[in-house]
């Protein structure tokens, strides 16, 4: 990967996640708060698509908890492209061979970016499912 596309990954607040629409085919696009380790960026699933809200602020939706669409279409197709200043980089949703210590690694990583208050204690227990997506 070229060193500035690294760096923008590392200085970014958020990035473009494109995605291929699981019905209809066509490309979906949505901006998404992140971390980047290790070659991959993590997403943050929310019942709802809230990324500019910082966790406390985030209303959960009775009856209506559901990944949002970006997720569902990962799931249906992994391959994606992630937007980041000015780079357009091919990624692959990976599957978590042990999802609970990836919720753990990716929380550290969101806290070390935005700061505890963003990723709350109960992301931990809510059933939220991180995401990692390797970048390449």
């Amino acid at each position: 990967m070229h060193p500035e596309a690294e760096q923008a990954l590392r200085d970014a607040d958020e990035l473009l996640l494109v995605t291929r629409g699981r019905r209809s085919g066509r490309e979906h696009a949505v901006t998404l708060r992140f971390a980047y380790a290790d070659g991959s960026v993590w997403l943050r699933t929310e019942p709802h698509d809230a990324p500019r809200a910082p966790a406390a602020m985030v209303v959960v939706r009775r009856g209506a908890a559901r990944p949002p669409d970006w997720y569902r279409n990962l799931a249906a197709e992994p391959r994606c492209r992630v937007h980041v200043g000015g780079f357009d980089l091919p990624g692959n949703a990976r599957p978590l061979g042990d999802p609970q210590a990836a919720l753990h690694r990716a929380v550290e990583l969101w806290r070390a970016k935005y700061g505890a208050e963003w990723v709350a204690d109960w992301y931990l227990d809510a059933g939220r499912i991180p995401v990692r997506v390797e970048l390449g």
